[in-house]
C-alpha cells in the first residue's frame, strides 16, 4: 500500500467558510522520503484559507507507517485529545482493518502508537531519528570491539528503550551474555545511555534474552 491522499472540508482557524482541500491521509515513510520530510519540516497538509490568506494544518486523521521501523502512528486531530481513552476501541478497529487488508502483506505484529497533531508526530520521528543515531553510533563502537552485531526488533527495541543494534556474544545466548558485552563495550568509552540501559536490564534476575530480528 503506497501513500494515499484523502478529500475533506477544512476550516479556517478565522472562522472563514469551509473549503474543499486534498491532504495526505496515509503515509508511507518507509516509502516516501519527501512526505517524512514535509512532516519533519511542519510541511505536510498545510493549507491557505482562500477568504482570508491564512495558513494552517488541515487536521484530518492520519496513518503514518514504516515497515522496517515497525512504526505505525494514528495521528488523530489536537482537539480529541480529551477523548484519548475513548479512541482506543477505534484504534483496536481500525488497526484489524489495516492489518487483514491494507497492509495484509506486512505482517504487523505490533501494536499501533497514536498521538494528536501532526507536531507530536513530529517529535516522534525526531526521536526516532536520534534513537537510530545512537544506535549506529552502537554498532561502531561494537565492531571496533571485534564484536559481531546483532540487530534488536524495532518494536521491542522502542518499547523497552533499548538501541537498535547491540554487541552480539560469542560464547553464548544468554541475556547475561548480551549484558557482559555491552559491558565490554562501554568500557571502551563509549557514551550511550540506551546500551547502558540495555546492560542493566539484561543483568537483572531472570532477565530474557533480547528479542532479535
Amino acid at each position: 500500500m503506497r501513500s494515499l491522499q484523502n478529500e475533506s472540508a477544512a476550516h479556517c482557524p478565522q472562522g472563514c467558510e469551509a473549503f474543499d482541500v486534498t491532504y495526505w491521509s496515509l503515509v508511507r515513510g518507509d516509502e516516501n522520503e519527501d512526505l517524512k520530510a514535509a512532516i519533519l519540516g511542519g510541511e505536510l497538509n498545510l493549507v491557505r484559507c482562500p477568504e482570508c490568506g491564512t495558513y494552517f494544518h488541515h487536521d484530518g486523521e492520519i496513518i503514518y507507517f514504516d515497515a522496517s521501523s515497525e512504526l505505525l502512528v494514528f495521528v488523530f486531530s489536537p482537539k480529541d485529545k480529551p477523548r484519548e481513552h475513548e479512541l482506543k476501541e477505534k484504534i483496536d478497529h481500525d488497526y484489524q482493518i489495516i492489518k487483514n487488508s491494507l497492509l495484509k502483506d506486512v505482517h504487523l505484529n505490533y501494536p499501533p502508537i497514536s498521538v494528536f497533531g501532526l507536531e507530536e508526530l513530529q517529535h516522534l520521528l525526531h526521536h526516532e531519528d536520534e534513537i537510530t543515531a545512537e544506535s549506529e553510533v552502537v554498532a561502531a563502537a561494537a565492531a571496533t570491539q571485534g564484536f559481531e552485531v546483532a540487530r534488536l526488533k524495532p518494536s521491542y527495541s522502542r518499547e523497552h528503550h533499548f538501541p537498535l543494534y547491540i554487541p552480539a556474544p560469542a560464547g553464548g545466548q544468554t541475556a547475561n551474555d548480551y549484558a557482559v558485552a555491552a559491558a565490554k563495550v562501554l568500557k571502551s568509552g563509549l557514551n550511550s545511555t540506551l546500551l547502558l540501559h540495555f546492560k542493566d536490564k539484561m543483568s537483572e534476575p531472570n532477565a530474557q534474552a533480547p528479542v532479535l530480528l
